[in-house]
């Protein structure tokens, strides 16, 4: 019997995100060529017949996916062991070969990792309220009615990864937790995504501020420097990992691309601009990129602004702060889009800090705006990416909930390896065994709900 509903909450989690994880997805092959390159040659230079042709780097007659080095450390260990297991099964490099890898990725790595980031969601909410349902609406809206559910199931993808190291450095920031700890998650953040310098550098002005506050100068300093230390053990690797590429600490495979685009094209980019109103309206209601629309519970997020709930405490204002900075930073990349993908993912990172002042709403509408944001982001896990939100609604509503890997199973797994032809199923009985399955782990707590508003409406 599990007694814990952090437990319920972390298997809850787990068990969905890796019920819809996909084989495949928009920029996985990016990632998966430069495993592939790192763990069986030792080097991130891309083999002959790599598969990716997004943001490749040519340089020195060696070809290079335009990424940091996090995800390719991170999943090095799982793709070992998921060589050793092909061979023994007799699957040979090649589509399902990776398609496996990628649904294992989401499976061993993508799904605990969540787990974990909503039982600290949990946690945090403990400092807000003590209204049980509320926290728990707010969790589940988390992961599966935001952007987080589509980049944590498909494919491979480093906001997830990104958006759960910081926020679980700041977990550990508001609990004045070890600062070497809260070093080394920011320094994973850091490895998996070179832009996470401007989270980074917000939280740690944020833990320096809260340190300030004890007046005790001589043990700040040493905090700090035990936070340096954390964080410069994954900013040393970055750095080798640059020099390798680029032959400088300081130059990124990014910047570098970004000089070979402008020698291609007669119009000469930078990396970042001065906002527009094209990426404004794109990014806040437009159905391409709006995040209103992709994420409804923004609009709490703003309504609690305009209640002033940045007054109750300072870990409130930090969020507001804290997204005004990501939302700044994103209308102002040159990749502001995210090319092909769901909804604006250079805001997933900012995801948990939209959430926490949304406590302070009135339940019902946290309901509402979170039936709708749990059914926007279904209807995106369900579909494949497009450029508008109203043709993945259309094509959810036409074809209904969708497991990307049944239908691979069915249509290409099944029939190539073991010559099985079987019409599609619809996964209507996997979702009623899992809800079935889920009602198990929950019922003490719905029992023990019901005890609770009983003895209230006796009082």
């Amino acid at each position: 019997m599990i007694k814990h509903i952090s437990h319920r909450i972390f298997i809850t989690v787990f068990i969905l995100i890796a019920l819809h994880a996909t084989p495949d997805g928009p920029q996985t092959s990016r990632y998966t060529d430069a495993i592939h390159s790192f763990v069986n040659f030792g080097t991130f230079a891309l083999q002959k017949g790599y598969r990716s042709h997004i943001d490749i780097l040519l340089r020195n007659n060696n070809a290079y996916s335009v990424i940091p080095p996090g995800i390719p450390i991170i999943l090095a260990p799982l793709y070992f062991i998921h060589q050793m297991l092909m061979r023994l099964i007799g699957i040979p490099e090649g589509e399902v070969y990776w398609a496996i890898f990628n649904i294992l990725s989401n499976v061993c790595v993508s799904a605990p990792l969540l787990g974990i980031v909503a039982v600290i969601m949990f946690k945090t909410l403990d400092y807000f309220t003590n209204d049980l349902i509320k926290k728990l609406w707010l969790v589940f809206i988390f992961i599966f009615g935001s952007l987080v559910f589509f980049y944590s199931t498909n494919g491979i993808w480093s906001h997830v990864y990104t958006m759960s190291f910081i926020f679980i450095a700041f977990y550990l920031i508001i609990n004045q937790a070890n600062s070497f700890l809260i070093g080394l998650f920011l320094g994973l953040a850091q490895m998996v995504d070179y832009i996470a310098i401007v989270p980074i550098s917000l939280l740690i002005g944020f833990w320096i501020y809260l340190r300030i506050q004890e007046k005790d100068y001589k043990k700040l300093l040493i905090n700090i420097l035990l936070l340096l230390l954390g964080y410069s053990i994954f900013l040393g690797v970055i750095m080798f990992y640059n020099q390798t590429i680029t032959g400088s600490v300081f130059k990124t495979p990014n910047s570098l691309f970004l000089k070979q685009l402008n020698q291609e094209d007669s119009i000469q980019k930078s990396m970042f601009f001065v906002p527009s109103l094209e990426t404004l309206w794109g990014l806040t209601f437009s159905s391409f990129r709006g995040i209103f629309l992709y994420f409804p519970m923004t609009i709490l997020f703003f309504g609690s602004f305009v209640k002033k709930t940045y007054q109750k405490n300072n870990v409130i204002l930090f969020c507001f702060i804290f997204f005004a900075f990501i939302f700044v930073l994103n209308t102002s990349y040159y990749a502001w889009s995210g090319d092909v993908c769901f909804g604006p993912r250079h805001l997933v990172v900012a995801t948990p800090f939209i959430l926490l002042p949304v406590v302070y709403s009135p339940l019902k509408y946290i309901k509402l705006l979170g039936v709708l944001s749990m059914f926007i982001n279904l209807a995106g896990v369900s579909t494949i990416p497009s450029n508008n939100l109203v043709i993945n609604i259309v094509m959810f509503l036409y074809r209904g909930p969708f497991l990307h890997w049944q239908d691979y199973l069915y249509k290409v797994v099944l029939p190539q390896y073991y010559n099985v032809r079987l019409s599609l199923m619809t996964p209507f009985f996997i979702y009623l065994a899992t809800g079935f399955l889920l009602y198990l782990i929950w019922k003490p707590s719905i029992n023990q709900q019901d005890v609770l508003l009983k003895e209230k409406v006796v009082n």
